[in-house]
């Protein structure tokens, strides 16, 4: 950059801060003082619009209405998170091998002194050990031999066939395994091999729910309705969910062995956003919602609530746009929109609804003097510019006299 006077140089100094200032924009000071408020949308569509249908043209309607508002769409209330099965069933690390093996070898010694009663105890705590970890190749050797060693007491105390059905469930979890004849007596062997003809045993599980008629899914497959018995032949952790309409799933991951029995039971709670729908589908103004949309609210830390509600009417696509701000007992019902054809259909749905919640109050998007839109006389930069032509002006008239020796006519020369 180059001027011929002090006065000229200042000038251009300013109309070089003036030119980067309106590169970088006020936006940012402008979000600083105004600062987006926390707003909850709840989109939902009556039964007789297809659920794509609803999908497609109210799913971008959230982030055009950030055009106009000047708000933060806050996510809804935390729904069920999937509980995951490792962090449900650790892996098992060597202190808790070192701890089952410790229990296990203490049993062993018991029946070693024919001291059932002590040594059916520590079977028993060295398998709650076992299943409080994941099932793999460490634990189950480890469990393999628990079992057998239960059958073991049982046939001691008569009871065969309680003895080959641990024999089974030992088998079940090693297949590979089998026990050295010379170490057991005939009777064990004779337990042992009829054991290996029982079909395999797997779980079984008696799935319950309040109400009933939920689906039931076993790692996502589909296994029929409660109430309902089904059996889970995997030896790792299982997810099992339960889902019925209106009401919100539920999960639970666990591990069962082999020949394990189980009653499962459920009360399904009621879906809030489901039951919202029922309670728009009564009263279409909206009484008598308002502590349910006051608790979706709380959840979601917001201060307004905006409902789109999107409806069939006698072929027609009809949307109800209501708002609710914090400490109302019900949401007002701004107006009706008949949704628009066409593929700016959205877009001109979105800006009907976005006026609406303008008017009812709801915080406007910042148009600051920088949009394009705004005339000249509204830039903050074009000001600024005025007042530099006139310091420039000021300066040049009062350095007059100076001749022409120096060589100066008053012009700027800047070089980027």
């Amino acid at each position: 950059m180059r001027s011929t006077s002090s006065a000229h140089k200042g000038l251009a100094l300013l109309l070089c801060a003036a030119i980067a200032l309106e590169g970088a924009g006020t936006a940012g000071w402008a979000f600083a003082e105004n600062p987006p408020e926390t707003c909850l949308l709840l989109k939902l569509s009556a039964p007789s619009v297809p659920e794509e249908v609803a999908r497609e043209r109210m799913a971008p309607v959230p982030q055009m209405l950030l055009r106009d508002l000047n708000v933060r769409w806050a996510p809804p209330p935390a729904a069920l998170v999937p509980q995951d099965p490792k962090g449900a069933f650790p892996e098992a690390d060597d202190a808790s091998l070192e701890r089952i093996s410790r229990t296990l070898a203490d049993a062993l010694r018991r029946m070693e002194r024919m001291e059932t009663r002590e040594a059916g105890i520590l079977l028993s705590r060295a398998e709650d050990e076992a299943r409080g970890v994941r099932l793999g190749e460490a634990t189950r050797p480890l469990i393999a031999e628990i079992f057998l060693r239960r059958g073991l007491l049982s046939l001691w105390e008569g009871n065969s066939g309680n003895a080959e059905e641990m024999f089974a469930r030992s088998r079940a979890i090693r297949p590979d395994f089998s026990p050295d004849p010379a170490l057991f007596s005939p009777a064990f062997r004779d337990a042992w091999a009829r054991s290996g003809s029982r079909p395999a045993p797997e779980a079984e599980l008696l799935v319950q729910s309040i109400p009933p008629g939920a689906s039931i899914a076993v790692d996502g497959k589909p296994r029929g309705t409660t109430p309902g018995r089904i059996r889970v032949s995997s030896a790792g952790p299982v997810r099992i969910r339960l889902a019925m309409g209106g009401y919100q799933d539920a999960e639970r991951t666990g591990q069962w062995l082999p020949g394990d029995s189980e009653s499962l039971e459920w009360v399904l709670g009621r879906d809030r956003i489901a039951t919202l729908g029922e309670l728009l589908a009564a009263a279409p103004d909206g009484k008598g919602s308002g502590k349910l949309l006051a608790e979706l609210a709380a959840g979601a830390r917001a201060t307004r609530v905006c409902l789109l509600v999107l409806e069939d009417r006698n072929g027609k696509s009809v949307a109800r746009v209501l708002s609710a701000n914090r400490g109302e007992s019900d949401p007002a019902i701004l107006g009706e929109i008949e949704w628009p054809s066409g593929e700016e259909g959205i877009a001109e749905a979105a800006g009907m609804t976005a006026k609406m919640l303008r008017d009812a109050g709801w915080p406007a998007a910042s148009r600051g003097p920088q949009d394009s839109d705004a005339p000249w006389y509204h830039k903050w930069w074009a000001w600024v510019l005025l007042g530099a032509v006139v310091v420039g002006l000021a300066a040049g008239g009062g350095g007059g006299g100076g001749g022409s020796s120096g060589g100066s006519t008053g012009t700027v020369g800047v070089s980027f």
